[in-house]
This record gives structure tokens, sequence and C-alpha cells, in this order.
């Protein structure tokens, strides 16, 4: 029997998935900032993602905020430093918010793949918010149809890796 598919979720089976999508996310976030993919500073795939989205679709949307505050707030710890911690736990729980409310309310219209975008696009206009906050400049929102190019490739690999996850293990 699969925990993951398991029609009970005890506490005890809820802090193991969460513990791992945390670790996982962690993981993935470390993995992701060793390398360059996109040319265009503060661009990234957002492979943590991948954690919350499938955190989401197994314990629901509330867990997967609390996820990712863990995941981003841990991860900046341990590898980011204090400087990343306001823009990347401000980044990492709006996502996570807006595609809990995009999930409960549109879910299956918009798919796994789809929420996975809006998610992008949430971290990369929270991220320019703290940043016109902290410099007191509101032209680097101009910076932003950069970064929503990027976020729409990064929240296509992230959602289709999400979903093919999700997919093997029986979970839609």
């Amino acid at each position: 029997m699969n925990i993951l598919t398991t029609k009970k979720t005890t506490g005890s089976k809820k802090l193991i998935i969460m513990a791992l999508c945390i670790a996982i996310g962690i993981v993935l976030q470390i993995v992701e900032s060793m390398f360059d993919i996109f040319a265009v500073p503060g661009g990234k795939i957002g492979l943590a993602n991948i954690a919350t989205l499938i955190d989401m679709f197994i314990l629901g949307g509330a867990n997967a905020v609390a996820v990712s505050f863990l995941r981003s707030f841990l991860g900046c710890l341990l590898y980011g430093g204090a400087a990343a911690m306001p823009y990347s736990v401000s980044g990492a729980v709006l996502s996570a918010l807006c595609m809990w409310l995009l999930k409960a309310a549109l879910y299956p219209k918009v798919s796994q793949v789809g929420i996975s975008v809006i998610g992008a696009f949430a971290h990369n206009a929270a991220q320019i918010a703290v940043a016109a906050v902290i410099f007191r400049n509101g032209y680097l929102f101009t910076y932003l149809p950069v970064l929503t190019l990027v976020g729409i490739a990064g929240g296509l690999a992230t959602g289709y890796g999400a979903k093919a996850f999700l997919n093997k293990v029986g979970i839609d």
C-alpha cells in the first residue's frame, strides 16, 4: 500500500510527507542555486516548487503554504544567506497562496502545469515588490516582464515535473 494514496492520512503520515517535501525542496533549491540556467539576473526555474506542488496535491493548500515557507526559510539559512531571505520567503509564500487559491477555484479546469505557471509569476511579482520596497524604487517593476518570461518557462518545467510524479503515484 502506498503512503501517498491511502485514504486516511494520520498526523504522523502528514508529518513524514511534509518533512520529505521540505527536504526535497531544500535540496532542489540548493542544487539550482549552483547553476545559472538563464542569462537573466534573478531568473531561475524554481525546481523547489515541485515539492510545494506535490505537497499541495497530497495534503492540501494550507499545508503547502507551510511547507513552502519552511523550505524557503531553511534553505536560506543553510545556503542562501540572510540577504536572500526576504525575497525567497515572500516569493515562496505568495506563490503557494496563489497556487492554493487557483487550485481551489479552478482545478481541474486549470491543470497542475497552469497552476505552476501562475505560482512562478506570483513568486517573481513578490520578489520585485520586496525589492521595490527595500530599495524604494518602483521602477524595478519594469523588470517584471522579463522575469515573467523566465517564470513561464520555469513554471512549465516544474509543473510537468510535479505532474509526472503525481501521476506516477496515482494522484490527479
